[in-house]
């Protein structure tokens, strides 16, 4: 057999339901039979109610299902098939698929899928199966399309993970892989991941370059994979995926790998939904695309909504998102201006940097310059990609921030040792009004560029806290600022204003004041954490609170949390501009009682915050 015809095979085998068959002699003759298709994105591949005589295989690339009314059923990718269901009922499509982008695709003649479908029960059993499995999908889908931005990435996971030694050999490993059926192979050393081989490694640095079967598989495999922990969510898989152009993550579980995820298990996961708006933000060219992408960020926060996802995965996935237009903008932003001059760290601020955004988010941002940073030499170039980013960050729905905490204004653009002379001062001479304004800062995450300007940053603003006492007290009087809405008996008390007169503000009353709170505790003892429930589990082992408050104080924020989301989410369906003003007549009885609840939690939490650092001095 030739070398295109193998490589036809392999690419068959390594996806249902052809893995099953793989050893059926049948498979080569029909691999002869087997044409090659090159399609650009847009076109039509079939149209609906025409006749379709073909099986068709995705080698790359992605297609869509569209109804007759032209409205999206569900997106495949790589490794899947279609056609299959109009050869079944005679050769008719109700359904029309169209490519997303760019796709190679094997037509398989439909005589061939007849014959292994009345011949081989497994076979057969997959298309059943993959019938029922769509309605379900179909189902499911008018509740939710966001599986991926809510699942952990260890649900994906299908098999324990294989692996060989390091001093294995390129054939032994072939042969592990072909055995196990697997695309990928984790290359350990007493039980310590040192590397990962793929097919692909093995066809480009081994076969391509006509490699000894004997040579170690050290010499092709990637050294330190990316890899995450097993508590991270599988829209973080996707995110990696796409910005390191990877297509297997080792998993780990206390720094031991207990399985890869590649795409093909994303694609089996979910194949339509709220992850393509990432994958698309990484694909767009122009503003005036990513623009048009911002607009479907509605829908995917009223989804996650409608999903009955929890603050933090919908605080996660909204920020992934938001990070995501950032990165792209300064890709673009690079491709304009040329690259770097010296290295430099694109930082978030608030709830970007705790992964806690909502729908109704501005910029807080800021740059972080290499100390190699010369403002004569390199200044024009950072102020120009600045201003750049963050004006057009504006035109994607991320609003200019108001306080002009911004990348954009130079003070907030400066070297590593001018960042550490700032929280030095704010640190060991503290004000409690400078405090107010700048808390926003003791929330930083590196987005982009060499983080580890941002890590070093973060190391010394621990560093600092814990040493100057003086400064908690400043911090946590800071804290006390903004009361829960709780007057007498325990009835809200309105702040709003003109149209908002009748409400009070969720976020400024309840989630801020926690999120202070629970920042005092997390620079007391020196977590490095920056989400607010990360933070609290920190804190709650550091034993800085009296038993259960810890997990009263997550409670809380998930109450208080989820009331401002579905709000926001009824605002947006009403054809409103979403807030966190909330107006206490429209709550329902089960929400005003764990509202009050949650308030006075945030009270007695904010008395013990004064007491516990009360007095202190540097």
């Amino acid at each position: 057999m030739d070398v295109e015809l193998t490589e036809i095979l392999e690419a068959l085998c390594q996806h249902a339901p052809f893995n099953e068959i793989a050893d059926d002699p049948q498979l080569n003759d029909m691999a002869k039979e087997i044409e090659i298709q090159y399609v650009r994105a847009g076109e039509m591949v079939i149209a609906q109610s025409a006749l379709n005589n073909t099986l068709f295989f995705i080698r790359s690339g992605a297609i869509e299902i569209l109804s007759k009314e032209k409205k999206l059923i569900r997106r495949m990718n790589e490794g899947e098939l279609f056609g299959y269901a109009s050869i079944l009922r005679g050769g008719k499509s109700s359904q029309a698929m169209r490519t997303i982008e760019d796709s190679l695709l094997y037509r398989i003649p439909a005589r061939w899928f007849l014959k292994l479908h009345q011949e081989n029960d497994n076979f057969s059993d997959f298309f059943q199966l993959a019938r029922e499995a769509r309605l379900r999908a179909a189902m499911d889908a008018q509740n939710s399309d966001v599986s991926l931005m809510t699942c952990p990435v260890v649900s994906l996971l299908r098999r324990p993970p294989i692996s060989t030694h390091i001093d294995s050999n390129i054939r032994v490993a072939a042969q592990i892989m072909a055995e196990h059926r697997v695309s990928s192979l984790l290359i350990t050393d007493n039980d310590e991941l040192i590397g990962i081989l793929t097919d692909r490694d093995l066809r480009t640095r081994a076969v391509a370059q006509g490699l000894a079967y004997d040579t170690p598989v050290s010499e092709i495999m990637t050294r330190d994979p990316i890899v995450m922990d097993s508590g991270d969510y599988a829209s973080e898989a996707v995110l990696k995926m796409m910005e390191r152009n990877v297509h297997h993550i080792p998993i780990v579980k206390n720094g031991r790998p207990i399985g890869v995820v590649s795409t093909g298990d994303i694609i089996q996961k979910e194949s339509h939904g709220s992850v393509y708006l990432i994958s698309d933000i990484y694909k767009q060219t122009s503003i005036e695309g990513l623009k048009s992408i911002s607009q479907k960020m509605t829908h995917t926060f009223t989804q996650l909504v409608v999903a009955d996802a929890n603050t933090q995965m919908i605080g996660n996935a909204m920020s992934h998102i938001g990070t995501a237009f950032v990165k792209r903008l300064l890709q673009l932003a690079e491709e304009i201006y040329g690259p770097p001059p010296v290295p430099y760290c694109f930082i978030a601020l608030g709830s970007q940097a705790r992964e806690e955004q909502t729908i109704k988010t501005d910029q807080d941002n800021a740059l972080i310059l290499s100390d190699k940073y010369d403002k004569t030499l390199h200044g024009e170039y950072f102020e120009a990609l600045s201003d750049w980013v963050c004006r057009n960050l504006d035109e994607c729905g991320y609003t200019l921030c108001t306080g002009d905490i911004m990348a954009s204004n130079p003070r907030w653009r400066q070297p590593l040792k001018v960042w550490q002379e700032y929280f030095s001062d704010w640190i060991q001479k503290p004000k409690a009004e400078a405090l107010l304004r700048m808390s926003i800062f003791f929330d930083l995450r590196g987005i982009y560029g060499d983080k580890t300007l941002a890590k070093q940053l973060n190391q010394h603003i621990r560093q600092q806290a814990q040493q100057h006492s003086g400064f908690l007290t400043f911090m946590a009087r800071n804290a006390n600022q903004r009361k829960p809405p709780l007057g007498f008996f325990r009835q809200f008390v309105l702040d709003g204003e003109g149209k908002q007169s009748r409400t009070f503000n969720l976020k400024e009353r309840g989630i801020a004041p926690i999120i202070d709170i629970v920042r005092v505790h997390a620079l007391a003892c020196g977590s490095d954490k920056l989400n607010t429930l990360e933070r609290i589990e920190d804190i709650e082992a550091a034993g800085l609170l009296p038993g259960g408050r810890a997990k009263d104080l997550a409670l809380a924020l998930e109450m208080i949390g989820m009331v401002r989301i579905r709000n926001q989410k009824e605002q947006i369906e009403a054809g409103e501009e979403p807030n966190n003003h909330v107006n206490p007549e429209h709550l329902s009885s089960f929400e005003k009682r764990h509202l009050r609840d949650a308030f006075h939690i945030v009270s007695r939490q904010q008395e013990f915050i004064k007491f516990r650092y009360a007095g202190k001095r540097s």
